[in-house]
């Protein structure tokens, strides 16, 4: 089974402090917000998995199956997001981007 939060652990050994994302966060504070700025059905399983350290993008997983990263407003907007197919798709897709930035 792929494991996402191991697999963005792997990102940051291999790209060392220039990485900017992790999986050392406080996930019920991310989870929280969102829950206040996104329309999500009430029964839906929200768990914040990863972070961005240089913007307010974090990656969730929703129901422990849809993939999506959202960049948080913190002002009571609606956030931003992009849905990814799987949990492999989200982590190449933090990679490729941190790459593209470089």
């Amino acid at each position: 089974m792929y494991d996402v939060i191991s697999e963005i652990r792997k990102l940051e050994e291999k790209y060392g402090e220039d990485f900017n994302w992790g999986t050392e966060l406080k996930n019920e504070f991310f989870e929280n917000e969102l829950k206040k700025e996104a329309v999500l059905a009430p029964s839906s399983n929200v768990k914040a998995i990863a972070r961005s350290y240089s913007n307010d993008d974090v990656l969730f997983v929703l129901d422990d199956k849809v993939y999506r990263i959202y960049h948080l407003t913190y002002s009571g907007g609606k956030p931003g997001y992009q849905e990814f197919m799987d949990g492999k798709a989200a982590v190449d897709y933090i990679e490729n981007d941190f790459n593209d930035y470089r």
